[in-house]
């Protein structure tokens, strides 16, 4: 992979996992970003999994839902994914802009409805390899 290819930053893949409540938005979103040429190192739909999947895999980006299953559950994921892996980026996804895309552990916010063009964009932009 070159670092002129969407899913690299300076010739490095961006290593992303994708956390949301809906196995098939986990699936859609891993795809696209597969599809760019991003490293997707997995997918979870709860914050016990999330957390397994940030502690093996160490991923670059955390892309994330933060209703999991509610806003409470999505807020302690972002504040223990802050503590333990300070380095791992936070973008958060959802329908609109609201209070969990200011909380200082995010790094940015998207929109469910953006394309998906959008979503390997902020990926990659979050990434700092």
């Amino acid at each position: 992979m070159s670092a002129s290819d969407p899913g690299s930053l300076n010739g490095h893949a961006a290593r992303v996992a994708v956390v949301d409540a809906d196995r098939r938005v986990q699936q859609s979103l891993a795809e696209v970003l597969r599809v760019a040429g991003v490293d997707v190192v997995g997918t979870a739909g709860d914050v016990r999994s999330a957390l397994e999947l940030v502690s093996a895999q160490e991923p670059g980006v955390l892309l994330i839902d933060p209703r999991l299953p509610d806003v409470d559950a999505g807020a302690a994921l972002l504040s223990s994914v802050r503590l333990g892996w300070p380095s791992t980026r936070i973008v958060v996804m959802g329908w609109s802009d609201s209070g969990e895309s200011r909380m200082p552990e995010v790094s940015s916010f998207i929109s469910k409805s953006a394309p998906s063009e959008e979503f390997v964009a902020a990926a990659v932009a979050a990434c700092d390899c």
